[in-house]
């Protein structure tokens, strides 16, 4: 079973930089708010678990991905974009990539 990340100690705290060295640790209120917002966007988004049954690992890797990307849609410039010169992004909360983190696709025909 994986734990969703949190920052309410200081062993969350040093788990949380270890997986986003940038983690916006210096607020901590910010960035409680910034983990339970992505952790709801992901248990909203995907399947429904039953009782009992652990949290995969996914799920909390797209928890964390998408706390990453809120927290950089917060920071963006007026154009849309984090960064400086030719090396900006542009930051799309539950985008493609987090939204197949969370529902893989499975590579079977789907016929309806």
């Amino acid at each position: 079973m994986t734990d969703w990340y949190t920052a309410d100690s200081e062993e969350a705290q040093e788990r949380l930089l270890g997986a986003w060295g940038d983690a916006p640790l210096d607020d901590l209120e910010s960035c409680e708010m910034l983990l339970d917002v992505a952790k709801e966007q992901v248990l909203a988004y995907g399947p429904e678990l039953s009782d009992g049954e652990p949290t995969p690992a996914r799920f909390v890797l797209a928890q964390l991905k998408q706390a990453e990307n809120l927290w950089n849609a917060g920071r963006v410039s007026s154009d849309g974009n984090v960064g400086d010169g030719a090396w900006s992004y542009t930051p799309r909360p539950l985008d493609k990539t987090i939204r197949g983190i969370i529902r893989p696709v499975d590579g079977k025909p789907h016929v309806l």
